[in-house]
């Protein structure tokens, strides 16, 4: 008898509790889903603070996309002062949200999937929030990434110049050096990691 009663009651169950009516479920996807992204975000931003590139700008370490022979900052002609990083950890630091109400996709009577939208800064969005000082809007970051700032050939490093803007580099008017600015990947994959942390 006592056994019957249970199916009887699980039976109930199933005809009358709709997990996609269940506040108290979507709280606890919600609070599950916070902690997943907050995770994602913290990753996102240690990343970019151990980044090589992040390194050269803000403590003047010679980059390897340099040949080690100068810093990111100087290269790119930012002035004294400016850090440039700042722009990327605020955006990532404040602009990051999860949409508080979710989709709802019920797989079964008892069993609901959700689904929260995540906004974060895109790289077109971070393109437009780092101009370079002097390069009429183009984004540092993207020179950073695809290049088309060719002039290290000519960038005399390393040495204090009154007349520079970062205070230790100058172009030359004659050509210093064979080896040219290399590329290299910096925000695109940090962004791609912290998608496929959240499966987005």
């Amino acid at each position: 008898m006592a056994r019957k009663l249970k199916l009887n009651l699980q039976q109930m169950l199933k005809k009358q509790f709709d997990p996609s009516k269940s506040k108290a479920l979507e709280n606890l996807a919600y609070a599950s889903a916070s902690k997943k992204v907050k995770t994602a975000q913290q990753m996102l931003l240690q990343e970019i603070d151990e980044h090589e590139v992040t390194q050269s700008l803000e403590n003047g370490t010679k980059s390897s996309a340099l040949g080690y022979q100068a810093n990111i900052f100087e290269f790119l002609g930012f002035n004294r002062g400016d850090k440039p990083v700042e722009v990327l950890r605020s955006a990532y630091s404040n602009f990051i949200h999860l949409k508080r109400v979710p989709l709802k996709k019920k797989v079964s009577a008892t069993k609901i999937n959700y689904d929260f939208t995540v906004s974060y800064p895109s790289l077109t969005e971070i393109y437009a929030q780092t101009p370079l000082p002097w390069g009429g809007g183009r984004s540092w970051v993207r020179a950073i990434e695809k290049g088309g700032v060719s002039n290290f050939n000519f960038t005399l490093a390393n040495s204090r110049f009154t007349t520079s803007r970062s205070g230790t580099a100058i172009q030359s008017k004659y050509q210093v050096r064979d080896f040219n600015y290399k590329p290299v990947p910096y925000l695109s994959p940090i962004i791609n990691k912290f998608r496929a942390n959240l499966g987005l």
